[in-house]
């Protein structure tokens, strides 16, 4: 059985792109993840369906690059979190078609439910940084309690 933490990675319905989900797994493999790549144009009932069946993941990260990632991934999370309310989930990418729009809609993606909303030039340092917390975090969980908001 593998030890490292499972990380999901999907983008929004209407992204066909790969290449960011390819390099995204190769970076979170790097930082000892395992990760399992549900592909491009994943509809919201397949990342539940991938939640469902890999109940041991710890994160479910989601690349859009289409510019539509805010609108269905606000879809997304809201399904999301009636089923998984404590799944640690983040987006990130090019969000909307405007930079002053992604700026507007970050708190409103926090709000319905991202544990975290990675859009800026430095967002991979963003993200590494939100990693080593998750990481740290870990050890002060108690285990057996159901509530998995961090990895264990």
């Amino acid at each position: 059985m593998n030890s490292q933490p499972l990380c999901l990675l999907a983008t929004v319905e209407s992204d066909s792109h790969m290449w960011n989900l390819v390099y995204l797994q190769m970076w979170l493999s790097e930082r000892g993840l395992e990760v399992k790549n549900l592909g491009s144009c994943t509809p919201v009932q397949a990342v539940l369906d991938a939640v469902e069946q890999h109940r041991h993941a710890r994160l479910l990260v989601i690349s859009s690059v289409n510019g539509h990632g805010y609108s269905q991934g606000l879809a997304l999370i809201r399904a999301l979190r009636q089923q998984y309310p404590h799944l640690h989930v983040v987006i990130g990418g090019k969000l909307t078609t405007s930079e002053e729009q992604t700026r507007a809609v970050r708190e409103e993606l926090l709000g319905a439910g991202y544990n975290a909303v990675f859009t800026e030039a430095d967002a991979l340092d963003a993200f590494q940084h939100h990693l080593e917390r998750l990481a740290q975090a870990r050890y002060s969980l108690v285990l057996g309690t159901g509530d998995v908001a961090h990895w264990t």
